[in-house]
């Protein structure tokens, strides 16, 4: 399986933990479902979402041409905007039938206009938008009538990844088309978007509070069972913990691995939702900043860090690991696409061994690496929220120590995390990539690849990465995608820890309940809780 997509009802499915329920006569209306989250999503213009949270919510609210799917050999798609599509003879050209009488949640028609605007918007490098290579394989769109559009590209290629330039979000021309595209980010209509979607945004507290309702003009999803959906901002995990147990809220993702015990135990009433390799973490250098410049010296770091040792301390409950070994940003459930890649083996002697060779010493006896005068001494930026990251970052810093670097932990709150990362303004950065069934390592690897934070720069890898994109056959892709696996782990721009999975709670009144490695609301018009169990 890609990835666990679980439908929850009355009766626990396989990977999920509630109590044994009799049967609903069937979906009713009403009822909320409060969430809490670490942090404000920011923004829900699509083209501009600062975070992975923020494309929750996006994908709640508005809608593209299609919607990423979740199958069993990876990414698909199905319809949202458009109802069908078909693809040309030579494979450089992707037809979309819109569906009919498209409005926006303030009674706007949709129409083609709206997704041209979007494409332009992408293409603009002055928006700086996130998808902004995806309009460089676009070589027009083509408006056949008021119902078809065609997308031509500029060559024939891996048809998933071509038909991927084209799904995102629509934005309303007629809100934004006077928009400074320069300061987009910051536009009003970040925070107060029109939908297209089955849910719409009610009211938003920056810090506080995200309401959700059902967006009534929506003809493409059904109405929500639910009254509404309230999503409370709460930074603290422990917080956030108390609150699902309590009942004052419904659902809470990334629980930490160490409650799960009690949380079996003690709370039948919270049903346990585990996503196998949900995500990975690495530790990722500064390429352009030395000692990180050398391939030596990360290696030696890389053979610091016990993998193994980490995944035992903060990933076994009841005697099962809920996280194994990593060597690369692609899932190991995507079948023939991750290579074999034997990884650099835990050695103390050998990490301290090549340090040494590398010019290190410990010239005035205070127990830290020195070169040339200065001490290896570096901060790792880690974000606030996530109590696991904090206590890995602690973990790593104990067994770098062990070989004479020092390691600072610099805690940040997202939106300075996100700004540093972006910027490239740090030594190491404590991070990860999520199971992306959409298997494309341009965003990661190539030298302009948006998250490519670390530097990594290697023409043969980026040559690589285009001609797996330009590849339309299958197969020959997952061997150029193996490669460049191999050549990328090989240069160490970070210490690949581990895939970590995805454990969430939510109260076992809801039913219909589904979960996918995009979203945690996946599908959720079509979530519903009994009249009986209703609460609010």
């Amino acid at each position: 399986m890609l990835s666990l997509l679980l439908a929850c009802s009355s009766s626990p499915e396989p990977g999920v933990e509630g109590p044994e329920q009799p049967t609903a006569v069937g979906p009713v209306d009403g009822d909320t479902l409060v969430t809490a989250i670490p942090f404000d999503p920011g923004s829900l213009n699509p083209l501009v979402a600062p975070y992975a949270l923020s494309g929750v919510y996006i994908g709640a609210t508005q809608l593209g041409l299609v919607e990423r799917e979740v199958t069993e050999t990876g990414l698909g798609w199905r319809p949202a905007l458009a109802k069908s599509w078909s693809w040309s003879e030579d494979g450089r050209s992707l037809t979309y039938e819109l569906h009919p009488d498209l409005v926006w949640s303030d009674g706007t028609p949709m129409t083609t206009d709206d997704l041209l605007f979007t494409m332009e918007l992408i293409a603009d490098a002055a928006v700086a938008s996130n998808w902004h290579s995806d309009a460089e394989q676009i070589e027009r769109i083509e408006v056949v009538d008021a119902d078809t559009v065609t997308f031509h590209f500029v060559h024939a290629g891996n048809k998933l990844l071509l038909q991927g330039t084209t799904f995102r979000e629509w934005v309303p021309k007629h809100v934004l088309a006077d928009a400074d595209r320069g300061t987009i980010r910051g536009h009003a209509y970040s925070r107060q978007p029109l939908a297209s979607g089955a849910w719409r945004v009610d009211s938003w507290t920056a810090d506080e509070k995200l309401v959700l309702v059902p967006n009534e003009a929506s003809s493409v999803r059904p109405k929500p069972r639910l009254d509404r959906i309230v999503t409370k901002v709460v930074p603290e995990y422990a917080t956030r913990l108390i609150e699902l147990q309590n009942g004052a809220v419904d659902l809470v993702t990334n629980l930490e691995v160490h409650d799960l015990p009690d949380l079996r135990a003690d709370y039948p009433d919270i049903r346990l939702i585990r996503t196998e390799a949900d995500g990975m973490q690495y530790l990722g250098w500064n390429l352009r900043k030395a000692p990180f410049d050398e391939l030596a010296v990360r290696t030696a770091l890389a053979q610091a860090i016990d993998s193994d040792k980490l995944i035992q301390a903060l990933y076994e409950a009841d005697g099962e690991l809920y996280a194994q070994p990593c060597t690369g940003t692609i899932g190991p459930n995507l079948g023939g696409y991750v290579a074999d890649i034997e990884p650099i083996a835990h050695d103390v002697q050998a990490a301290r061994a090549a340090l040494a060779a590398a010019g290190f010493g410990d010239d005035n006896g205070d127990g830290v690496l020195d070169r040339g005068g200065e001490a290896f001494q570096f901060s790792v930026l880690v974000q606030n929220g996530y109590p696991t990251l904090e206590s890995l970052a602690v973990r790593i810093q104990a067994m770098l120590a062990d070989v004479g670097v020092t390691m600072e932990i610099q805690m940040l709150e997202p939106n300075r995390f996100s700004q540093l990362a972006r910027e490239h303004d740090f030594d190491a950065i404590l991070w990860g990539f999520g199971n992306n069934p959409k298997i494309d390592p341009y965003i990661q690897w190539h030298s302009e690849g948006q998250y490519n934070w670390m530097g990594y720069a290697d023409p043969e890898t980026d040559a690589l990465i285009e001609r797996y994109r330009a590849e339309p056959d299958l197969e020959k892709g997952k061997l150029l995608v193996q490669e460049i696996q191999r050549r990328v782990y090989a240069a160490q721009p970070a210490a690949f820890l581990f895939w970590e999975d995805g454990v969430s709670g939510v109260h076992e009144r809801f039913e219909d309940v589904a979960f996918n490695t995009f979203t945690f609301l996946f599908e959720s018009e079509a979530w519903w809780v009994p009249a009986e169990k209703q609460k609010y």
